[in-house]
């Protein structure tokens, strides 16, 4: 990974300062799958810069019941994710929100999917949750977009819910 320096009397570009600028996407609005293990794309969507390094801070808001959990990944044709997770695990029945439960701190693969367990009994789960992505990604010389996915960890008919409302997010920054 290269860093980039600037020396005296250099003459330093606008995109070359704009692109070291952090960059937030937001997850609007709550959605819901149920019964599905099929990733669908959330709000989470935004096209980097090509032969690029970034870090980044995902921060997963959702409610689900101890039937099924979430899985999140990452669709990136031309991106390879470096992730650092922690999530709770999936704690089974008789808990609630605030009981105590085990955390699961990953360091997934590129195309691994991330689990995260839920905690109500009931559907749709009132629970919020909280769950952890944080890394690397670097691209390669094509442009295209990336979107994190989710899916319920279990297929179930009870909800499995990505929180909206500026609950879910993620900021990125280019370092190299």
């Amino acid at each position: 990974m290269s860093i980039p320096q600037w020396f005296a009397g250099q003459v330093m570009t606008a995109d070359a300062a704009n692109a070291r600028h952090p960059k937030l996407v937001q997850q609007e609005n709550d959605q819901i799958v149920t019964s599905s293990i099929t990733p669908v794309n959330s709000e989470i969507v935004f096209t980097p810069e090509p032969n690029a390094t970034y870090m980044y801070w995902l921060w997963v808001s959702y409610s689900a019941t101890v039937n099924n959990g979430l899985r999140w990944q990452w669709l990136a044709a031309g991106a390879t994710f470096c992730s650092f997770t922690q999530t709770i695990s999936n704690p089974g029945a008789g808990t609630t929100v605030n009981s105590p439960q085990s955390v699961n701190f990953r360091r997934p693969g590129n195309t691994t999917g991330r689990l995260a367990g839920g905690s109500d009994s009931t559907s749709p789960p009132g629970g919020f949750h909280s769950a952890y992505d944080q890394g690397t990604f670097t691209t390669d010389g094509t442009i295209s977009s990336v979107a994190m996915q989710f899916a319920q960890a279990v297929s179930h008919a009870n909800q499995t819910i990505l929180r909206g409302g500026n609950q879910t997010r993620m900021i990125y920054t280019r370092i190299g």
